[in-house]
């Protein structure tokens, strides 16, 4: 049974009994695109990341978010009031599907009811379903759940920023009471040419990767053995893609060094951001180091 449909049921069910006791944990991993329930995050084995900057709060006239907008994934709480969320485990987060009905879990217990975009862009919630777990060590879960009290109202505006994009919820004197964040690393879905690793041109039409970010996969080629690679994407970090649990076949060739500067340099990439085209991509260190860049195979000439 899909893990999504199973989590509304136990909710459901827990609502109905009158429990105080969250949903059990189906997993300790949340992958994008699966529909495991998000519990916690596991990260590879590399550097803690930084805390969330969050970019300033847009001004001007708020842009309605779209209905396509508010339900094309997850959304990540950034932060509530004044109060930036970095949670690695428990990550707080929404979704919206698209019969008008919401999904939250604020780090501590699910909340569920229905919401409506209005045309002047507020948007409201109503019939407020929530498990009522105590967790006083998780300083986020009260404001969040407030935020989705019943009847409860705000303006709504969804801004694209880079890779990102934000769904601010503000009450009626204009202050953020919400921020929320969904990436976008969808752009990196399909076939790359390796066209550089580790400072080095490569020019291999059989160096190739492929991106699969609603699995979370990745796999290709180095020129001389295929590879698989499973993506996790950090919620705290823009533009984010960690790569990690690299198999590769072990066929013997004469391009090992290409295949050790390929492997190295997916093992070493924490970001992803575009070139000076749309068709080419620059991964890059924890130190914002480009260390492999990538041309779509599709708009090759």
């Amino acid at each position: 049974m899909n893990s999504r449909i199973l989590f509304i049921i136990l909710t459901a069910a827990s609502l109905s009994l009158g429990s105080c006791s969250v949903v059990s944990k189906i997993g300790t991993s949340r992958k994008s695109g699966s529909s495991e329930v998000r519990t916690g995050t596991v990260k590879p084995d590399k550097d803690e990341s930084p805390a969330t900057v969050l970019p300033p709060t847009p001004a001007g006239n708020v842009q309605i978010p779209q209905p396509e907008e508010l339900t094309g994934g997850e959304w990540t709480v950034a932060s509530v009031g004044e109060l930036n969320i970095n949670a690695e485990d428990d990550v707080p987060y929404v979704n919206f599907d698209s019969k008008g009905k919401f999904y939250v879990s604020d780090g501590c217990n699910v909340i569920n009811g229905h919401y409506m975009v209005l045309s002047d862009g507020h948007m409201a919630f109503s019939q407020i379903l929530s498990t009522k777990k105590y967790c006083p060590d998780i300083e986020y879960s009260a404001p969040i759940a407030a935020v989705f009290s019943d009847n409860s109202s705000y303006v709504s505006d969804c801004r694209k920023i880079g890779r990102e994009t934000y769904l601010y919820l503000r009450n009626s004197r204009g202050n953020v009471m919400l921020t929320l964040r969904r990436h976008n690393m969808e752009f990196l879905n399909g076939e790359w040419r390796v066209t550089s690793a580790e400072g080095k041109k490569i020019n291999d039409p059989e160096a190739n990767l492929f991106f699969d970010i609603p699995e979370m996969k990745v796999h290709g080629n180095t020129g001389c053995n295929f590879f698989n690679g499973e993506i996790y994407i950090d919620p705290n970090r823009p533009n984010a893609i960690d790569i990690s649990n690299i198999s590769i076949t072990t066929t013997a060739c004469k391009k090992s060094d290409q295949e050790r500067r390929i492997v190295v340099a997916l093992e070493m990439s924490v970001s992803a951001v575009s070139g000076k085209h749309d068709d080419t991509v620059l991964m890059l260190d924890k130190k914002g180091k480009e260390v492999m860049t990538l041309k779509r195979v599709n708009n090759e000439k």
